[in-house]
């Protein structure tokens, strides 16, 4: 395996477990295709026996890639969050790699690879920087009072006025 792979799959399971620690449903939705991907990648690569190709479309990461663009896009439309929509505007930037190189025969391989992975790195960020507002948005705003005003154990007797 190569270093790369190794970081990505580092990351992608720091953001997982902190996903599970601190992050509700999205965030948790999130981190899981993130960590589907990275795994699946890789799979793919060995069941098809070659590595990526930028010479025309690599089919396999154009499933993967709409794969999560629209988990991406659910998890924006349902969730009460604003970074999910900014996961799914990066991801369908890979996705449309797949058809800039589809269409143009002569577009530049360099270009292929930086914008199918590129958006990669920057979903990652994002979605580290999620899971913690998330986390300090809980922390700052809690569903039920820690503690309360206890009620009187009597109350008071109205006193007479004179």
């Amino acid at each position: 395996m190569e270093n790369l792979q190794m970081i990505n799959i580092l990351l992608v399971t720091l953001l997982g477990a902190a996903a599970l620690r601190w992050g509700a449903a999205p965030e948790r939705i999130c981190a899981a295709v993130l960590v589907f991907m990275t795994l699946a990648d890789p799979l793919y690569h060995l069941l098809v026996g070659r590595s990526t190709i930028y010479g025309s479309v690599d089919m396999g990461h154009l499933l993967i890639d709409l794969g999560l663009a629209a988990t991406f896009l659910g998890v924006a439309l349902w969730a009460n969050r604003i970074y999910p929509l900014w996961l799914a505007a990066f991801q369908l930037v890979s996705v449309i790699s797949h058809f800039a190189r589809e269409v143009n025969e002569i577009f530049p391989k360099l270009a292929y690879g930086i914008m199918t992975y590129g958006p990669y790195y920057i979903i990652l960020i994002i979605l580290a920087v999620g899971i913690w507002r998330h986390r300090t948005r809980v922390r700052r705003y809690r569903s039920w009072r820690i503690s309360s005003n206890p009620l009187p154990e009597r109350l008071p007797t109205p006193q007479p006025n004179g």
